[in-house]
């Protein structure tokens, strides 16, 4: 009866988990980097010219987009069902992540995670995207679930079922080699004997990651782990780790980075003895250790979505340690974190749409469609101040690419012209993003501008 109920309970959170991943998904218009993933998917491009767009601007590997360019040519190529993919995989997410929790505390736990996983404001939020971080959240989650059934059963079957699983996790994102250097360092601390098994998994280990080696080397161009846009970490970061990001805000990231630290002290030493909850514990000490190690050495990388797996340990160590306190205890604290954070979604967007409407946070390109074809002129073309031509020239294809594709969502007709110094009867698009803000004074000239959501919309007489 008690299974039948635990088991009703975990389905309606997998139902909310993915009822608010799924709603109102195609509500704002893509994110500029969306635009990326939308045009090197594009199916009309072979192969080859679809790993040359992605090399030419991406700072991913190409695995990504070919999973998207798959899915298009069976789903067809179009801007609604765009980002049904990644909300699917953070669904499963839920599932996924909650198993890792069962595996580990044998015990209800897992419920608690499935409902702190399937209400997190920023998992929601890039399950409405067509970008990876999704997809890499589940396969890191798939990963260490078929890590911990090789230590279940020790088989060596298993041990290449789950490292080809971790080689394709490392194709994925190159952050998903924090995951393969916790399981090397976790094994070692356990598996020090010479012995045959021992030694089959090392070379393994060491196969994987001359494999991925080779693969990142293929993948290479100037934007690989040098983003210039990220900044050097500050103080502040120090106090906080990007919990206000991860758990939707200040408050809210003080009382799982308090909770998670004070268990952590607490239960330091049941961690260093159990193989599966220091494999947690190494993947979330490293997941912030090496990109900030990085950053000293070469340029800062860090930034709370290339870290969004970080989620998983924080969220299955809270939560197996709530379930080792006292039955007062556990009940108090995983009602407060429910509560918290239930209340908590109750200020995003995501709760609020259901009850007035939607906000509007990203690129404003469906009005920068009407008010074009509404007008006299439907000639349009794009400001880039961008120094390297490859990226204008990318950028360029990427976004005029998505307006052509949501202009015929829209039965609208417009004209690409290119931007000349004798430009005119034309609207200019001014994405703020890739202009440093030199939207206010790029065209004096202009007549007519119209503000939008991180496009300003200037006609040139």
């Amino acid at each position: 009866m008690r299974l039948r109920q635990n088991s009703l309970i975990f389905f309606l959170i997998i139902l909310t988990g993915t009822f608010l991943r799924f709603y109102n998904i195609n509500h704002e218009n893509f994110w500029i980097d969306e635009t990326l993933t939308f045009w090197i998917a594009n199916p009309r491009f072979s192969l080859i010219e679809s790993f040359n767009n992605h090399r030419s601007i991406e700072q991913v590997p190409y695995l990504f987009n070919l999973i998207i360019k798959v899915y298009f040519q069976l789903f067809g190529y179009e801007t609604g069902n765009s980002r049904y993919l990644p909300a699917i995989f953070s669904s499963m997410s839920i599932i996924s992540i909650s198993y890792i929790s069962k595996q580990i505390s044998k015990n209800n736990a897992y419920i608690l995670t499935a409902i702190l996983i399937s209400l997190n404001i920023f998992l929601i939020s890039y399950a409405q995207e067509i970008r990876l971080y999704s997809l890499l959240v589940f396969f890191i989650s798939l990963t260490i679930i078929l890590y911990f059934n090789y230590e279940n059963n020790k088989k060596l079957t298993t041990f290449y079922i789950f490292n080809l699983f971790l080689l394709i996790t490392i194709f994925l994102h190159p952050f998903a080699l924090i995951l393969y250097f916790s399981l090397i360092i976790c094994d070692f601390k356990f598996d020090k004997k010479i012995k045959k098994e021992n030694i089959n998994k090392f070379i393994i280990y060491f196969i994987t990651g001359l494999i991925s080696l080779i693969y990142y080397l293929t993948q290479y161009n100037e934007q690989y782990l040098t983003p210039g846009w990220i900044k050097p970490l500050e103080m502040k970061f120090f106090t906080n780790y990007f919990f206000s990001n991860f758990f939707g805000s200040r408050l809210m990231g003080l009382i799982f980075l308090l909770t998670l630290i004070l268990f952590i002290i607490k239960n330091y030493k049941e961690i260093i003895s159990d193989k599966k909850l220091l494999l947690i514990f190494i993947f979330l000490i490293l997941s912030y250790f090496l990109p900030i190690l990085y950053g000293y050495l070469f340029k800062p990388i860090l930034n709370p979505r290339y870290i969004i797996f970080v989620i998983i340990p924080i969220l299955v160590l809270i939560s197996h340690f709530t379930f080792k306190i006292n039955e007062f205890k556990k009940n108090l604290l995983s009602i407060f974190l429910i509560l918290t954070t239930a209340g908590n979604l109750t200020t995003e967007e995501t709760f609020k749409q259901f009850f007035k409407e939607r906000a509007y946070f990203k690129h404003d390109f469906k009005n920068v469609i009407n008010k074009i074809s509404n007008s006299d002129e439907k000639n349009y073309t794009i400001i880039l101040n961008l120094e390297q031509s490859n990226l204008k020239n990318s950028w360029d294809s990427s976004i005029t690419n998505y307006i052509d594709q949501l202009s015929l969502k829209l039965n609208k007709i417009l004209n690409k012209r290119p931007l000349a110094n004798d430009i005119e009867k034309t609207w200019v698009i001014c994405v703020h993003d890739l202009n440093q803000n030199q939207c206010d004074n790029y065209f004096n000239q202009s007549k007519m501008r119209i503000k939008l959501n991180r496009i300003d919309l200037i006609f040139i007489n």
